[in-house]
C-alpha cells in the first residue's frame, strides 16, 4: 500500500520523444531535411533557394523570386518534416528578397508571402527566418553513420555562401548536438529529485557538466574559420527581421495574406536567443531573471521556437526544484553544491565567451563602420541583455 501511494505522488516521467528531443541529437531533428522529398510543385522554389549564393551576386534576386510559382500549400497533405523544409526554403527566399538588393523591399510579393504564411501557421511559428530554420534544420551528414559534428556535416542552405557563413552555422549545429547528453539527463534528474535520490541527481549533474565542457570547447572554435569582418558585412545582414529595425520601421507587408489585411507585420530576425538550450538550463537550475524589457524579449523569443521545444522548456520550468533540492541537502552532501555550481559556472562561461564574441564580431565592427552597435538581429539591445544574464548566472552560485 505504501509503495502504491508513493508512486501516485510521483508525476509520470518526462519523455523526451514527446517534445521532439532525443538523447542523440537534442533539439536537432533525428535526420536531415534533405532526406525529405517534397512534391514536384516545389521543385523550382527549392532550386532557386539552393542557388541563392549565385543569384544574390547578380543584383537581380527580386525579379527571380517574383517569377516563382504560387503554391497553395494548404491543398497538399504534408508531414511536419516536409513543412519544416518548406519553412526553410521560404524563409531564405524571403530574407533574400528583403535584404538582397541595395534598396530594401517593404512588400513581400504574394507568390512567396501567401504560401510562407500557410506553412508558418501549420508549424506554429511566425513567417520569418528563425534560428530553427537557420541552424537546427540546416545540416546533412557526410558519412551517414558518423556524428553530427564539424568534419562530418555540411550546410544545406545559405545566402552568399563561403567558409565564414558555413562555419558560423556549423558551430551552432555542433553545439546543439553536444547539448544532447545534457538534455537527456533532465528526466533522470527530475526523477531523482522526486524520489529524493541524491546519487541519481549527482549522476545527472555529472552528465550535464560533461556536456557543457564539450559545448564550451565547440564555442571556442568560432574564430577558427569565421572572420569578424566577413561575418558583420556578409553574413549578419541577411539575418535581420523587421521589428525594431530602423531600416524597416513599419515592418513588412505580406501581400495576399488575408489574415494581415495589408497591415505591415513586425517579426524578429534570426538570433541565438531563439534557441532552447540556454533557457532550458535556466529553467532547470532555477536561474531567475528580473521582470523587465529584456526578460519580456526572451519570453517573446519562445514564439519563434518549434512549439514542442517551447513546451519542453515550459515543462522544466513547472517541475524543476533543483536549486532548493541542492540547498536543502548540501550541508551534508557537499558534492551536490559543487556539482550544481560547476554546471552553473560552465553556462556562465558560455555566456561570457558569447559576450566576448559579440564585442569582437559586432560591436567593434559596427564602430569601424560607424553603425549602431547596440541592436542585434533580433532587434534588441543585446550587449546589455547578454551582460545582465551572464551576471545572473554568477549570482545564482550556491555558497
Amino acid at each position: 500500500m505504501h509503495t502504491l501511494e508513493l508512486k501516485e505522488q510521483i508525476p509520470s516521467a518526462l519523455k523526451l520523444e514527446d517534445y521532439d528531443v532525443s538523447p542523440e541529437c537534442g533539439f536537432l531533428p533525428a535526420y536531415s531535411l534533405v532526406e525529405v522529398p517534397l512534391p514536384e510543385v516545389f521543385w523550382k522554389l527549392q532550386q532557386t533557394a539552393a542557388q541563392l549564393p549565385k543569384w544574390l551576386t547578380t543584383g537581380g534576386i527580386r525579379q527571380v523570386i517574383e517569377s516563382l510559382p504560387t503554391v497553395h500549400v494548404d491543398e497538399y497533405t504534408l508531414t511536419e518534416m516536409q513543412l519544416r523544409r518548406l519553412m526553410q526554403v521560404y524563409s531564405f527566399l524571403t530574407h533574400a528578397y528583403v535584404w538582397g538588393e541595395p534598396k530594401l523591399a517593404n512588400i513581400l510579393p504574394r507568390n512567396i508571402a501567401a504560401p510562407f504564411h500557410q506553412v508558418s501557421q501549420q508549424l506554429g511559428r511566425p513567417p520569418v527566418l528563425s534560428y530553427s530554420s537557420y541552424a537546427l534544420d540546416n545540416w546533412v551528414r557526410i558519412h551517414e553513420t558518423g556524428a553530427i559534428a564539424i568534419g562530418n556535416i555540411k550546410i544545406i542552405q545559405n545566402f552568399l555562401g563561403g567558409l565564414d557563413e558555413d562555419w558560423f552555422i556549423l558551430i551552432h549545429i555542433e553545439i546543439e548536438a553536444k547539448a544532447a547528453p545534457a538534455l537527456a539527463a533532465i528526466p533522470m534528474l527530475l526523477e531523482g529529485i522526486n524520489r529524493d535520490n541524491i546519487a541519481v541527481v549527482l549522476k545527472a549533474l555529472g552528465n550535464i557538466r560533461d556536456a557543457w565542457s564539450q559545448i564550451n570547447a565547440t564555442m571556442n572554435r568560432m574564430p577558427e574559420a569565421c572572420d569578424p569582418y566577413i561575418f558583420y558585412h556578409r553574413v549578419r545582414p541577411y539575418l535581420y527581421g523587421w521589428k525594431n529595425n530602423p531600416a524597416l520601421p513599419e515592418g513588412l507587408i505580406y501581400e495576399g495574406v488575408a489574415a494581415y489585411n495589408k497591415i505591415p507585420q513586425q517579426f524578429r530576425g534570426a538570433t541565438g536567443a531563439q534557441g532552447a538550450i540556454i533557457p532550458t538550463m535556466d529553467a532547470l537550475f532555477n536561474i531567475g531573471h528580473e521582470t523587465d524589457l529584456l526578460q519580456e524579449y526572451l519570453l517573446e523569443m519562445r514564439n519563434y521556437m518549434p512549439p514542442k521545444h517551447r513546451a519542453f522548456l515550459e515543462e522544466i520550468e513547472k517541475h524543476s526544484t533543483l536549486r532548493n533540492f541542492v540547498k536543502g541537502r548540501m550541508a551534508r552532501v557537499r558534492e551536490l553544491r559543487d556539482s550544481y555550481n560547476a554546471c552553473v559556472s560552465l553556462v556562465e562561461r558560455f555566456r561570457s565567451q558569447h559576450l566576448g564574441f559579440v564585442s569582437r564580431y559586432i560591436a567593434q565592427q559596427a564602430a569601424k563602420a560607424k553603425n549602431d552597435a547596440n541592436i542585434g538581429t533580433g532587434g534588441t539591445p543585446f550587449m546589455k541583455y547578454l551582460k545582465k544574464h551572464r551576471d545572473a548566472n554568477r549570482q545564482h552560485l550556491l555558497k
